[in-house]
């Protein structure tokens, strides 16, 4: 391995927390999944729930599964998408490392394995994170119905710290082997993409680049100075320039730049279906006069002519124009996309923009301000943190991912934010793997309301992060893993006792922060989620299968006849 990616690969080992005494080639593979991945999609993911290294791996070290564009773990995530979004698209990414150069028999190797991974009479053994991968795989062809826009895609990155030279021996080899899986019928595109040293050294430079996007934005007219906003702008842009702003360079859609929108895509309604009716026919050249299109803030900008290089930004206003129009790319021939552009590093004046923007449309004030205003107090609460016990909350998609030295485990998304708090103070435990969307329609008035103490967010999102580190050293072991939404609460009420109070209550508040207290010292936190570990033996019967945390009345059982240790 050269002295660059020896570095690099040292950097990720830091960063994501992976155990001191962890093989090298493991932490390769975790590496080129890392990599690889982050090509494919563009939000933070868990590098564990990824790997899939190890005996019996059928030559594949990492899957990554997306359907209609976000990273699932769980058929229940699939069903969710399928009912918020009336159809299925899925991406299937595949992952194999090696050390050295590359080989023509391991290459087959890991189209064998494929092809047996898809097979319907398999004949190869295949350890518990394959057959994992292999169950949600099979669930998603099960729901074939939705495949409305063609079956899943398949990307396979085989990654050396070598180097790709085209062999013309080889890439006859991967061509026939890609042939192999594409007379399969079962995919919409098969590629292969080998990657080597220098194209692994570019991923992970790009995987950890400050999100930044160049347009053309000619058709424009400059707004008057206003408080608190440095520069807007008024226009409208072509289709193809706004379609940079919201795809990767991969072709994938970039939806954590929807984060501050305050509801998810709708999928197939009445009012995406009129837009999509709209691109499809002759008056698609008044799309421009008929929407009333996409308003993105951003902290900066630079300007050069009529080509702008935005930084930081979001979609505060569009989330379903932009979906819409992304899934329609091959209709947009002469749209033009009503654009209005805000820079603002003023949390304030970009709360007042989503509250206006999104009051065009059917939504509850109260949602408004659960979206703006208390993200914002929650996002001033973890910055305010320190030493050991300091999380980092992203309210705004890969904002700490060009930041060097912070424990990726340390950062909390909304996405995880939601689940940890669900789980340890809604009694949701056995609902967190469901997509976080739909997670958050079902309790939007239990979550993020003006009264509650952020304390208790915090909280939650602390005995998370302890309960990953203990996960990553292996203190604890990895078959609780998928009970980990459980661990949570029960290890709450080992550390702090139950609690019954009101969560707009002064006692609700002291009763988190005796949990923050609990939580903050290392040891402390070891010895609570031993004791939650105890219980979940206790309940489980030696039955650890992912389906089991999925029952309510197992756990809530458990919980109501334990009392503290």
């Amino acid at each position: 391995m050269d002295l660059v990616t020896q570095n690099l690969v040292a950097a990720f080992k830091a960063e994501e927390s992976l155990p001191v005494k962890m093989d090298d080639a493991t932490v390769l593979e975790h590496f080129v999944n890392y990599c690889a991945i982050s090509n494919e999609y563009g939000e933070e993911f868990d590098v564990e729930d990824l790997h899939t290294g190890g005996p019996d791996d059928l030559g594949i070290d990492g899957i990554a599964v997306m359907v209609n564009g976000t990273m699932v773990l769980d058929e229940q995530e699939v069903k969710d998408l399928a009912l918020a979004n009336k159809y299925i698209e899925a991406k299937l990414v595949f992952c194999q490392s090696k050390s050295g150069g590359f080989s023509g028999d391991e290459i087959s190797n890991t189209f064998f394995g494929l092809k047996d991974l898809f097979s319907t009479e398999s004949s190869m053994p295949r350890n518990a994170r394959i057959a994992e991968k292999e169950r949600l795989i099979k669930f998603i062809y099960e729901q074939s119905a939705w495949f409305k826009r063609g079956n899943p895609t398949v990307k396979i990155y085989y990654a050396t710290t070598g180097k790709w030279q085209d062999d013309p021996k080889l890439v006859k080899r991967v061509s026939v082997e890609r042939d192999s899986l594409i007379d399969l019928d079962i995919f919409e595109s098969v590629d292969f993409i080998p990657v080597d040293a220098k194209t692994l050294q570019r991923l992970y430079s790009n995987a950890k680049n400050r999100f930044s996007k160049s347009i053309e934005f000619a058709s424009k007219i400059t707004l008057p100075e206003l408080p608190g906003v440095q520069e807007s702008y008024l226009g409208y842009l072509p289709s193809e320039e706004f379609m940079k702003l919201i795809s990767d360079e991969s072709g994938n859609m970039l939806k954590g730049l929807f984060y501050d929108n305050v509801r998810d895509f709708q999928g197939d309604n009445d009012v995406n279906l009129e837009i999509q009716n709209t691109l499809e026919d002759d008056s698609r050249h008044l799309f421009v006069l008929m929407n009333n299109g996409v308003t993105v803030v951003a902290d900066s900008i630079q300007k050069t002519g009529d080509r702008f290089t935005l930084e930081g930004y979001q979609v505060v206003n569009g989330c379903q124009t932009s979906n819409v129009l992304f899934r329609n790319q091959d209709k947009l021939k002469k749209v033009q996309i009503p654009f209005k552009l805000i820079v603002s590093q003023d949390g304030a004046v970009k709360n007042k923009i989503i509250k206006a923007t999104n009051r065009q449309t059917t939504v509850k004030p109260e949602e408004l301000t659960s979206l703006t205003d208390f993200q914002k107090s929650l996002e001033d609460y973890y910055e305010a943190g320190e030493g050991d016990s300091k999380l980092y909350y992203e309210r705004r998609s890969q904002q700490f991912r060009a930041t060097t030295g912070i424990e990726k485990i340390r950062i909390v998304t909304i996405p995880n934010q939601i689940r940890a708090f669900a789980s340890m103070f809604l009694g949701l435990s056995h609902q967190a793997s469901r997509y976080y969307g739909s997670l958050l329609n079902s309790i939007e008035s239990k979550i993020f309301v003006a009264d509650h103490p952020p304390v208790a967010y915090y909280a939650s999102a602390l005995a998370l992060y302890r309960l990953e580190s203990l996960f990553r050293r292996k203190a604890l072991d990895t078959k609780y893993r998928p009970f980990k939404y459980h661990l949570l609460p029960i290890a709450r009420i080992v550390a702090a006792g139950k609690t019954a109070e009101r969560m707009n209550s002064n006692k609700f508040e002291k009763y988190c922060e005796k949990v923050v207290s609990a939580f903050k010292d290392e040891k402390s936190a070891a010895k609570a989620f031993s004791g939650a570990a105890d219980v979940v033996d206790s309940v489980l019967d030696g039955n650890y299968g992912r389906d089991k945390a999925k029952d309510a009345a197992l756990f809530s059982t458990a919980v109501a006849g334990f009392t503290k240790a």
